[in-house]
């Protein structure tokens, strides 16, 4: 903790900096893989975001999902049991945040670890942890409108479903079409700016499997088989997802900024419509949130405080522990890594 504790005193200087009256200001995490509720990860990420919200006018907290690890795959965890541990780590974070936590949720948010089911996730967190402006569509999916800065949070939704009664079960990874509906005439039915937030970048595809490789899971009541590129695939209905988003971009004062991802531990930064990004817009995934191969004497933390500001153009990315600041400007200067 010795090394993270400078650093958001840092970052609080740099964010006094070039905030606006209209920013918007997020601390994001993700990809905890957290072994249970009680463990030094969930503990120093607490501290962290409890110092940070201490020291910086925070908005909200973004948790872009995987908040567990293989409970359920690698510990046989009953749906109930899950539930509670889920509960509890978000109860300790939204605690120690002190202000509302809007969630994502991550394939490892799920019944067994892998299959999601839209009911059991919303009973964790639907217009709970300070969420109560929320607007849900059908499933796991809302958005949260800032009128400060005249920009909508678009919370999506992937995987969506799972199909738990196949002979291999399976996550359905894809948005559907009532979240691809929801999304074309309510969620982007709005002028201004919208950010959009998700678990699983855009541009993903798990090439590393052959088609034929099992593993043995756990889908929440009982031991089953399924294929691991069924488990960790490509968004199935990425094309639909992103022609709505094209025809949004187009659109008479709106602003599609950028999407905010987790889910490849790797951060990473795509232009819009290039480097295989396929969105009208910036995508930006973000490492996982605690680094084993870190050099820190505890945990290699790494936790991003967001800085949108929309009368600058300017998205603001200030880096807690491991790894880089970056800036996306969203008026057409290139993007780059930097140090205030």
């Amino acid at each position: 903790m010795q090394n993270i504790i400078p650093g958001i005193a840092s970052a609080a200087e740099k964010i006094n900096a070039i905030r606006k009256k209209d920013s918007v200001i997020f601390p994001l995490f993700t990809d905890l893989h957290a072994p249970g509720a009680d463990c030094t990860q969930i503990d120093t990420l607490c501290k962290v975001l409890q110092d940070i919200t201490s020291k910086i006018p925070c908005d909200m907290v973004v948790d872009l999902g995987d908040n567990t690890g293989m409970l359920g795959r690698a510990q046989h965890i009953k749906n109930d049991a899950l539930h509670t541990v889920l509960k509890t780590i978000l109860d300790k974070v939204y605690t120690s945040a002190g202000c509302p936590l809007f969630t994502a949720n991550g394939n490892h948010d799920a019944i067994g670890t892998d299959f999601f089911k839209a009911d059991f996730w919303n009973s964790l967190v639907k217009h709970q942890y300070g969420t109560q402006n929320a607007v849900y569509g059908a499933g796991a999916y809302y958005y949260v409108d800032f009128e400060k800065a005249n920009t909508r949070f678009v919370v999506l939704s992937v995987p969506y479903d799972s199909d738990l009664e196949a002979k291999r079960p399976t996550p359905v990874w894809a948005f559907g079409e009532k979240q691809l509906n929801w999304l074309k005439n309510e969620a982007l039915n709005v002028t201004g700016n919208v950010i959009l937030l998700m678990h699983v970048p855009f541009n993903y595809r798990d090439t590393t499997y052959k088609e034929t490789e099992m593993l043995e899971v756990w889908t929440g009541e009982k031991k089953a088989f399924s294929r691991i590129t069924d488990l960790c695939g490509r968004i199935e209905d990425l094309d639909s997802a992103v022609s709505i988003l094209d025809v949004f971009s187009h659109k008479k004062d709106a602003r599609l900024v950028a999407c905010l991802s987790g889910h490849t531990h790797i951060d990473s930064l795509y232009e819009p419509k290039a480097d295989s990004n396929p969105l009208p817009c910036h995508q930006i995934v973000t490492t996982g949130t605690f680094i084993p191969e870190s050099n820190h004497q505890a945990f290699g933390i790494s936790v991003d405080i967001a800085v949108w500001t929309p009368s600058e153009n300017q998205l603001h990315l200030i880096r807690i522990g491991d790894g880089e600041d970056r800036l996306i400007n969203t008026g057409g200067n290139k993007n780059e890594a930097y140090d205030l």
